[in-house]
């Protein structure tokens, strides 16, 4: 039950790191078995470095607009620096990172051990399964990236200390061995059902009638019966459960509260934990309205444990505790020391600093926004944070309980010369929707005066820059169309308009568009860039918005 930091992160900023070149997290496209590429460095083997794994933890940081991923020991000492778009918890002295598209399974020194386009899971016994994107099933390779079972599973659990694993194919469910020799054949009934196996061998089912969920053991005996409306495997033989809700309830599943079951079927406690995470080394969590707690098998708050105020995960590994609190990573020891946490101050070259700053109008929206500090003129910067407070948060601090809706928004700053450059991201998701909105915005700010600039304060006032840059736009749709299949909507007018989104570097602009305007929403949103040598006719070079970023 190990928890991946970044890997397979719930896509909050999926689309916006897929589609705009800026952002530097990459999407986990899957490719086939035969790209997996071993590295010339030898394997890590289990044993002793297995054990001195655990003492490694993933961590993240943002440099200059980045989601970046290193790890730390458990002193809080950076022994990895942050410089992969995801990575996974060590498991046997080896973790699987991400970076350009490509994931890596590195050892404890940082060394590359293979490569591949496919996701790659966690190592258990030697083994780590990996999904194949052509054919959507599963295989397994060994710590030297050998494939040693293809792709043939559609579904494959890990390997247990015993060299076993379940999988499943054509239907049926069986144990194999490391060679892929079926031990054990296990028919589930399919008829009005499928199923979710887990690697201990408890199959939750899904009613295709009811739509409910119940329990069985892989020979099929029945452990809860359809009677829930959500049901997870927490480990250890423990299952989180949800009641039953109205028809007109569903939506709301997902902020319901869970109560604790056994194997057996016996409930051990009240419908009473929200957020219920899977337990590891023994422990698991859970939140109410305002913090998240550490709980024994039993459901029991691990009072030595300190509280942490906000919604999210607290995580047992080893003799550290990891805490996904607010979309922040931190780590305490046992006892609530702390190890390491995020830095919410971030320095730059000019000597302005921006601190991070946390408003949560509930539990299910969470908002940091920037502060300045460090500039020349403290009346300007007052001015400058005051509305970029409001900016934030004036719509946000609205928000209930009632409106049904997860939100999530940080922010990413970088400076050039005068121009401060703020990216806002978030992310919209309504309780029950298929997927949540993403949100993307630039403001552009003079240090020296205090000015938010608009698109219209770059050009010329007669060049009639709209158009051109429409025309410049359209070019490149359409060489995208030919060469990635990319579709674009058609729309009345231009598609450049005076409140264009758009961001900018030296030597170049980019216009974007929002998510679902001028695409399909899986395209994310569209971008194109243009230097401004292209454009040098239309750009207002006596302005103060050019000037502020230009020599």
């Amino acid at each position: 039950m190990k928890r991946n930091i970044g890997l397979r992160k719930a896509a909050l900023f999926g689309l916006i790191c897929a589609s705009v070149v800026f952002c530097n997290m990459s999407n986990t496209k899957q490719a086939n078995a035969s790209t997996v590429n071993p590295v010339s460095t030898p394997a890590v083997t289990s044993g002793t470095q297995s054990e001195k794994s655990s003492n490694l933890y993933p961590i993240h940081v943002v440099k200059d607009g980045n989601d970046l991923y290193g790890y730390i020991d458990e002193t809080g000492s950076v022994v990895i620096k942050p410089s992969y778009a995801g990575a996974g918890n060590f498991s046997e002295g080896l973790a699987v990172v991400n970076k350009d598209e490509t994931f890596l399974v590195i050892n404890t020194k940082g060394k590359v051990i293979l490569r591949s386009k496919n996701y790659i899971n966690d190592f258990h016994n030697g083994l780590a399964s990996f999904s194949d994107s052509k054919t959507y099933n599963y295989g397994y390779i060994n710590k030297e990236g050998k494939v040693v079972l293809k792709a043939a599973y559609n579904f494959a659990g890990n390997f247990g200390k015993d060299h076993t694993a379940i999988v499943s194919k054509s239907g049926k469910y069986y144990r194999i061995n490391s060679k892929g020799k079926i031990l054990n054949t296990y028919s589930l009934p399919t008829k009005n059902a499928y199923y979710d196996m887990t690697d201990d061998g408890y199959a939750i089912y899904n009613s295709t009638s009811t739509f409910l969920k119940g329990v069985k053991d892989i020979n099929g005996k029945t452990i809860l019966k359809t009677n829930y409306s959500e049901i997870t495997y927490l480990g250890n033989g423990l299952f989180g459960v949800k009641k039953k809700l109205a028809a007109d309830e569903g939506y709301l599943v997902s902020v319901k509260p869970s109560a604790i079951f056994d194997k057996s079927g016996k409930q051990l406690t009240p419908f009473k934990y929200y957020d219920l995470s899977g337990y590891n080394n023994n422990y698991a969590s859970f939140t109410d309205s305002k913090y998240t707690y550490l709980i024994d098998k039993k459901g029991n708050v691990l009072s030595s444990f300190p509280k942490q105020e906000g919604r999210g995960t607290l995580t047992v590994l080893g003799d550290v505790v990891q805490a996904d609190i607010d979309n922040k990573i931190s780590y305490f020891k046992m006892d609530g020391t702390s190890v390491w946490k995020n830095a919410e101050t971030t320095a730059l070259p000019s000597g302005i600093t921006v601190q991070s700053v946390k408003v949560k109008p509930n539990k299910y929206v969470v908002v940091y926004y920037p502060k300045l500090e460090g500039l020349a003129d403290t009346s300007v910067q007052k001015i400058i944070n005051n509305k970029l407070e409001r900016l934030f948060t004036a719509d946000r601090m609205k928000l209930t309980l009632k409106d049904n809706l997860m939100v999530d928004d940080n922010f990413s700053v970088e400076q050039i010369k005068d121009l401060l450059i703020i990216r806002k991201t978030g992310y919209d998701d309504y309780f029950g929707s298929a997927h949540g909105t993403p949100l993307l915005f630039y403001y552009f700010i003079d240090t020296k005066t205090g000015t938010f600039y608009q698109f219209k304060d770059l050009f010329k006032k007669d060049s009639k820059y709209i158009k051109t840059l429409d025309n410049i736009a359209r070019k490149q749709m359409k060489e995208q169309e030919k060469k990635d299949g990319m579709s674009y909507n058609n729309v009345d007018g231009t598609y450049v308009t005076e409140k264009q989104f758009f961001y900018l570097s030296k030597d170049a602009l980019t216009l974007y568009f929002d998510s679902g305007a001028i695409a399909p929403y899986a395209a994310g949103f569209p971008q194109f860039n243009i230097p401004f040598s292209d454009i040098d006719n239309l750009i207002n070079k006596d302005g103060a918005f050019w000037k502020s970023f230009q020599e």
